[in-house]
């Protein structure tokens, strides 16, 4: 397998250089393409077009789309604080079986011959992770300042940077349901893996089925950990706003929270490192 893995990166590297080259020889530069050695970025307000484009087919069921989300933010943060719980209390109580809780670390607890592949995973979670605020944006009437595409060696993703001003001048659930999109995407995305696997996962080549592992997995930890609500995770953002309409406590209680999950996270962090160490993940 490690084998495969070089020849893809080596292959992913001289594709990557041919387009250096090229834009370079085409001066891509004049279109808004910012070419740098490892990656370019094409940042815009042309791809808002894009992105109201999508929003205005049926907004009323985006709208539904986004409620699902900011409901399964409960659900997402009551299994993680219940996961979260369990595995402290193996720590002190039941050793044996306990599980790790490992930071991703590329080349440390990700492995060099799974970097291609949780790179091109990270890509696809990440862009549909920020396209889909992007949409929520356009559907809730939300300026978006700039949208941005980028292309890296092995890897690509997106940012979308909504206006300040305009986000801070919607409605609550406006705001909550843009929060929340991203991490229900990732979610679904998630699932949608398993269905695949659970239907034709042992037809499908190696190669396929490697990168939908890391596409799960990734898909799933990103939709869960960024539902948790510490600032300036996009849970923390809904928390925030939502308590920002109680005067008075509501601030109080929102730092109690944020500092609650961080301490339940660190714990549970600290405790992975002196029982396992830093482990590779996958």
């Amino acid at each position: 397998m490690w084998y495969e893995t070089y020849a893809t990166l080596g292959l992913l590297v001289v594709g990557w250089f041919v387009f250096y080259l090229l834009a370079r020889f085409l001066k891509l530069e004049r279109f808004g393409v910012e070419l740098h050695p490892l990656y370019a970025m094409y940042k815009s307000t042309r791809l808002n077009s894009v992105l109201i484009r999508v929003g205005s087919w049926r907004p009323g069921l985006w709208r539904v789309v986004g409620n699902v989300g900011v409901a399964s933010f409960f659900g997402q943060v009551a299994f993680m604080t219940y996961m979260l719980f369990l595995n402290l209390y193996r720590f002190l109580y039941v050793p044996a079986e306990a599980s790790p809780v490992m930071p991703l670390i590329p080349g440390v607890t990700i492995q060099f011959q799974s970097m291609v592949w949780f790179l091109a995973a990270a890509g696809v979670v990440i862009l549909l992770h920020e396209l889909s605020h992007g949409v929520m944006c356009a559907v809730e009437g939300i300026e978006v300042r700039s949208a941005a595409l980028l292309v890296a060696v092995v890897t690509f993703g997106g940012a979308v940077e909504p206006d300040e001003e305009s986000l801070g001048r919607a409605g609550l659930m406006s705001k909550l349901r843009v929060f929340a999109s991203g991490s229900l995407v990732n979610l679904v995305t998630g699932l949608l893996v398993v269905g695949v696997f659970s239907v034709v996962g042992g037809s499908l080549p190696r190669v396929v089925g490697v990168f939908l592992n890391w596409l799960y997995f990734l898909s799933i930890n990103l939709a869960m950990v960024n539902m948790l609500p510490i600032y300036p995770l996009d849970g923390g953002q809904m928390v925030r706003e939502y308590l920002a309409t109680k005067p008075g406590w509501g601030r109080v209680l929102e730092r109690m929270t944020m500092f609650s999950f961080l301490a339940l996270m660190v714990s549970n962090l600290l405790l992975s490192l002196v029982k396992f160490g830093l482990v590779p993940i996958l």
